[in-house]
């Protein structure tokens, strides 16, 4: 996989990173807020020589273990106790390897019991020293540096914990995303349709609630939400136009149900219709089919009558006011796949295959390419429908009505000479 696989992996599964990125970050925030802060207070010691000495510096690796041991023992921790009044907060010391430094830290909620903690161990251990009770004669203690009252908690620290808790969110986010793309078995995208079936995709339409009112060709047109929709279908209808210029009938398909293949083949009739271009829309599903329902019309006379021989083409067809001519799929039939076979195979000439992102299973979309090979229909391309990629993202969108069709087939005729 190379880095824009990636990049376009991380930008498809860019909610599932942000959750699990805050899945992270919001319980570590709530914990800053939740946990006591703490305080610490530090007194520095210094460890001198009563004469120059200079074997002393040789011994300091040895000195100052010892007196750190002095200053957290229970003599000088119930000094310290007499010397503040309270009980003290937890106490640590802290030497430094070849020099004559130690610091006692003090560390509770109260900033002022830190530094009173702090303050009164290492009174104690000066005061023990000169008292002789630490038996090393040669060498004096000194307050270097006394125990101050802090502003500030060293526990939790806020700003820290909430970056490494970002970066451990985004960690598992990217993880997660690359977990959830190895595993999937949906069509999500337009690489994803073109790279299980083995087609060119000439469009991808976006996700639209309001292409559900879609009732006529007018529509696509004067509804504003359906803009970037119809430019969607435009788009196909050119890459139809310029793939094939003999192209005389166009079969759509799904790997099953509910996948849009009725909208997409009334929106590309329709589309055709608006360009001035002589077109029938055909309901060939015989079970399901509900481009009569979608444009309000009867579902009788149809497809089925025709094929039985009950009514005559002519008369089943009906004729809409944008110029689309429709033929209906007639009353619904159990069993017309024997009807279909033997009456209708004229009809298929090209086929364009339509797959609903995040419906769609790659499994069942190379299922439905092989059993057209049975056939011997072999695809010209496939459509993504229902893509959120595309939402929006229309390079242009018209305030009115498509184009003049008059005006759009002259360009067309004008760019096919052009390649001839």
């Amino acid at each position: 996989m190379t880095l824009n696989d990636l990049l376009r992996v991380f930008w498809r599964r860019k909610l599932l990173i942000v959750i699990v990125t805050l899945a992270v970050v919001i319980p570590s925030y709530a914990a800053t807020k939740l946990v006591k802060k703490q305080y610490e207070s530090t007194a520095t010691i210094a460890l001198i020589p009563k004469q120059n000495d200079i074997v002393f510096f040789g011994l300091l690796d040895t000195i100052s273990p010892y007196y750190a041991d002095a200053a957290t023992s229970h003599a000088t921790l119930s000094q310290a106790r007499q010397l503040v009044g309270i009980n003290l907060c937890n106490t640590s010391v802290e030497t430094f390897k070849g020099t004559p430094i130690m610091k006692i830290h003090a560390r509770c909620s109260s900033p002022r019991l830190a530094q009173l903690t702090a303050a009164g161990v290492a009174q104690a251990l000066l005061n023990r020293d000169q008292n002789g009770e630490l038996q090393i004669h040669s060498v004096n203690l000194i307050m270097a540096d006394p125990a101050a009252l802090p502003t500030a908690p060293v526990f939790p620290r806020t700003k820290l914990t909430l970056l490494v808790a970002f970066l451990l969110g985004l960690g598992l986010g990217l993880g997660a995303a690359l977990l959830r793309e190895s595993l999937t078995t949906k069509v999500e995208s337009a690489d994803d349709l073109a790279a299980v079936s083995g087609l060119p995709v000439f469009a991808e339409i976006p996700a639209e609630t309001a292409i559900l009112k879609l009732h006529s060709p007018e529509d696509l047109a004067t509804n504003a939400r359906l803009r970037v929709v119809a430019e969607a279908l435009r788009d196909l209808r050119t890459n139809l136009l310029f793939t094939d210029e003999s192209t005389r009938s166009i079969v759509v398909t799904s790997p099953d149900g509910s996948h849009g293949k009725t909208t997409v083949a009334f929106g590309l009739a329709a589309t055709l219709a608006r360009a001035g271009t002589r077109t029938l829309l055909v309901d060939a599903d015989l079970r399901r089919g509900r481009v009569a329902e979608l444009l309000v019309l009867q579902r009788t006379p149809g497809l089925m009558d025709v094929l039985l021989g009950e009514v005559p083409l002519e008369e089943a067809v009906r004729h809409t006011n944008d110029g689309l001519d429709v033929l209906v799929g007639g009353r619904r039939s159990a069993d017309p796949v024997e009807l279909l076979t033997n009456e209708f195979p004229s009809l298929l000439a090209r086929l364009e295959l339509v797959a609903k992102a995040g419906v769609a299973v790659r499994r069942h979309v190379r299922t439905a390419i092989e059993r057209l090979e049975l056939i011997s229909v072999k695809p010209t391309a496939a459509v993504l429908n229902y893509s959120l990629a595309v939402r929006g993202s229309s390079y242009y969108v018209r305030p009115t009505g498509e184009e003049d069709g008059q005006t759009r087939t002259q360009r067309l005729s004008e760019k096919r000479r052009a390649r001839r």
